[in-house]
């Protein structure tokens, strides 16, 4: 799934857009929510603002939702966009994933490594961007997976914190 940051106003939403069997149809995720839609046309102007039809509530949205959890609504914070709520560090999962494909660039943390929430794991270029990986919780780094130069896929592991 692909993610994209769009504008509406001065509201600055973020969506996941996965494309289904049919090159009119697509799965979105936004607000939390997964719908599959379809795209009945595109009006001629210079926007090109397709109108849609939402087909339906995706029926594996929990499956989805961990799968890109920057997606979800979190309330506005000072705290770097690609991290949890504060206070849910016992629903979080013990390993971090790809968010998107891309390059590890950087590895900012080894085995045994004490990481706060919030702390650099790694950097991910994906379409020539640096995207920073962040820890979502505090703990110990158990495992990495991957090493400076390797490409991943999204959803690969890339790390493993020890179990409390």
């Amino acid at each position: 799934m692909k993610s994209y940051t769009i504008t509406i106003g001065n509201q600055t939403h973020v969506i996941g857009l996965q494309e289904l069997e049919s090159p009119d149809q697509f799965r979105v995720l936004a607000g939390g929510q997964v719908y599959e839609i379809k795209v009945l046309a595109v009006e001629e102007s210079d926007a090109q603002i397709p109108s849609i039809e939402v087909l339906q509530a995706a029926k594996d949205q929990p499956a989805l939702a961990h799968k890109a959890p920057e997606l979800l609504p979190r309330a506005p914070s000072s705290e770097p966009p690609d991290l949890p709520e504060p206070g849910t560090e016992e629903a979080l999962p013990q390993e971090v994933r790809a968010p998107m494909p891309g390059t590890i660039l950087e590895v900012h943390v080894r085995p045994g490594s004490h990481v706060r929430r919030g702390d650099p794991l790694f950097v991910l270029e994906a379409m020539k961007m640096k995207n920073p990986i962040r820890s979502p919780r505090e703990g110990i780094v158990a495992e990495i997976f991957v090493q400076e130069g390797q490409n991943v896929n999204f959803d690969d592991l890339l790390l493993r914190y020890r179990e409390d």
